[in-house]
């Protein structure tokens, strides 16, 4: 465990830091030492603050979330600082979840994944299979992303389109309110002033627009359906069944196409099940998790 990074400039910023991939990474551990571990791996403009809900109730595992860079409060370094590499491709992200779990001294653990989440977990167990025990898939971002369309991307990392993209970047994210947030839900009367803060309190940090735009360009939308014929290890594909963004339709696709999956769809949830319904959500998850742990 280290202190607070100074460059954080939030007064009351909850959860740990390491240095990890050469970066200051915030990250979050609950749970039993010595039970089995469990890695939430957060959507698009998510961090461990969304998962909060789940780390209060999957009590019987060992629980791990991070920020992936980008997002969250974990270090934004500018391009002129970037050491091996761009730190906010996905490559990265991986990298940041494999390495966690050395520094934790966990061996492996079950990686869910909500949305690009989802596409970190999958990239995970392509690269590492050894540390991946298995695969908890909440409308996985499959073939794309959040970012911008793929043929724009190379335009706009173009120094004068990438200002206006920044400030475009920042114009919006700062529009957060609760219908913003409830836009991927069920019901957006369920959004409450902390689902809100959660996303908005990072805006506060120094180059928040500028690394989300960096996300958004950073690389082509993954396609990962041919990844999905090779997973032998347990697999779980849950959904909503209002979900705006990945339809059930796509969910049941995703599930049929892993050998080894099974599929979930939630009645009266969307696209973020952990924030929306994590009583819900946990109580899918938590049977299958001790089957296969």
């Amino acid at each position: 465990m280290q202190q607070r990074p100074s460059f954080v400039r939030a007064p009351h910023v909850e959860g740990d830091w390491a240095n990890v991939a050469g970066l200051w990474v915030r990250y979050r551990v609950t749970g039993p030492h010595d039970a089995p571990a469990v890695m939430l791996l957060h959507h698009f403009h998510g961090n461990v603050d969304t998962w909060r809900h789940v780390h209060a109730l999957l009590t019987e595992f060992r629980v791990i979330s991070f920020d992936r860079p980008g997002f969250g409060y974990t270090e934004r370094p500018g391009r002129s600082a970037w050491r091996d590499g761009n730190p906010y491709t996905r490559r990265m992200a991986v990298d940041i979840a494999v390495g966690l779990l050395g520094q934790l001294d966990i061996a492996s653990a079950t990686m869910i994944g909500s949305s690009a989440g989802g596409t970190t977990a999958l990239e995970a167990f392509a690269r590492h299979p050894s540390r991946v025990d298995g695969l908890g898939l909440i409308s996985p971002a499959i073939t794309g992303d959040a970012g911008v369309p793929a043929p724009v991307r190379p335009v706009l990392r173009s120094a004068p389109l990438r200002l206006v993209g920044t400030a475009v970047a920042d114009r919006a994210a700062r529009s957060v309110a609760h219908a913003r947030v409830g836009r991927s839900w069920h019901d957006p009367s369920r959004v409450t002033d902390e689902d809100v803060a959660v996303y908005k309190r990072p805006m506060g940090e120094d180059r928040w627009a500028s690394a989300t735009f960096e996300v958004m360009v950073a690389e082509r939308p993954p396609d990962l359906r041919r990844l999905l014929r090779t997973i032998e290890i347990p697999a779980l594909v849950i959904g909503g069944v209002s979900d705006p963004l990945v339809s059930p339709h796509w969910n049941a696709r995703t599930a049929r196409a892993i050998p080894s999956a099974k599929i979930a769809l939630l009645d009266d949830v969307g696209h973020t099940p952990h924030e929306e319904r994590p009583d819900l959500l946990c109580e899918t998850l938590q049977p299958w998790l001790h089957a296969i742990t």
